[in-house]
């Protein structure tokens, strides 16, 4: 697929198209070409000129090139921001925007400022500045606040609570 060097890893998800998403980070690729990118683009009708890139993963090779990410950029999907974080893996996260006809909701422009605060993680609203993100996270490095994929223990203790009162 790819060297055995780090890696700028960007992922779209297998939903929806992100063209904005990839055409940026096609263009940051050209203009660094220092640094290796690989691309995950779903059903984007973009495709990458600067590097490579595959339509969709199988979870082995997502998992491998998750491994290698100094980067993470990503849709403001849960899957790609906790896996990064259970990384500890730096991500940027770009909101697909209803206006855009990019998602059915703005879910993820909330999705991206309830996380904004969170350590290792930043929020782009503005693809004309991904190239001076992803050098602000590759001088951040990763994530002091890791994430699980599972709730807090309190939290679950509080629903499981409810449902035996219900029952």
């Amino acid at each position: 697929m790819l060297g055995s060097g780090a890696v700028i890893f960007v992922t779209v998800g297998s939903l929806f198209p992100f063209d904005r998403l990839i055409q940026a980070a096609d263009q940051v690729a050209a203009a660094h070409p220092e640094l290796e990118f690989f691309a995950q683009v779903g059903e984007s009708e973009v495709k990458p000129a600067h590097m490579p890139h595959a339509r969709l993963l199988s979870r082995g090779d997502f998992k491998a090139l998750t491994s290698r990410a100094k980067v993470i950029v990503a849709h403001a999907g849960m899957g790609s921001i906790i896996t990064a974080m259970e990384l500890g893996i730096p991500i940027i996260i770009v909101p697909r925007r209803f206006d855009l006809g990019e998602h059915n909701t703005d879910h993820q422009a909330a999705t991206a400022r309830s996380l904004a605060d969170r350590d290792g993680l930043l929020v782009c609203e503005d693809e004309a500045r991904l190239g001076e993100m992803i050098q602000e996270a590759l001088r951040r490095g990763g994530s002091g606040q890791l994430m699980s994929r599972t709730a807090p223990k309190p939290f679950t203790d509080r629903i499981a609570s409810w449902i035996r009162a219900d029952a």
